[in-house]
């Protein structure tokens, strides 16, 4: 299993986020920075195993907004979900203007298709020599 410095978020999303949602001329420690950075990696990482609960008890392979949503309110998140339900319609609509200036047509199913494809490189590109060159050394 993987630790939380191994799915370390960009520092520049995490100073943006921060800048963005802070009042301007705050300022912040270094420390205070890594300590969101971590909080943010393990909270993406609760919300996405009971997201994929949740899809695995509705018989999906894939995890969908509607998943997360679900997770959400599982982990009594309850008063967040408005806005990210705000933010995320806001996002799905200019990723499907943005899909149709380019003339390919929005269709979820080949949207799935791809997302699963994405993941399968992604866990194959973790599965990389050098993994299997530490496991030979911890066997050692």
């Amino acid at each position: 299993m993987s630790s939380i410095e191994d799915n370390e978020l960009p520092k520049a999303n995490i100073s943006r986020v921060l800048k963005n949602a802070l009042p301007p001329g705050t300022a912040l420690q270094k420390e205070a920075k890594l300590a969101v950075s971590k909080a943010a990696t393990v909270f993406i990482n609760y919300l996405s195993t009971v997201a994929n609960d949740t899809a695995k008890s509705a018989n999906h392979k894939t995890i969908s907004a509607p998943d997360v949503f679900k997770a959400m309110e599982v982990l009594e998140f309850d008063d967040l979900i408005p806005a990210l339900r705000e933010s995320f319609t806001g996002n799905i609509t200019i990723y499907c203007l943005h899909k149709q200036k380019s003339g390919q047509e929005v269709d979820e199913e080949d949207d799935e298709e791809e997302e699963e494809e994405e993941d399968e490189e992604m866990i194959d590109s973790q599965d990389s020599p050098n993994d299997k060159s530490r496991e030979n050394t911890a066997e050692e």
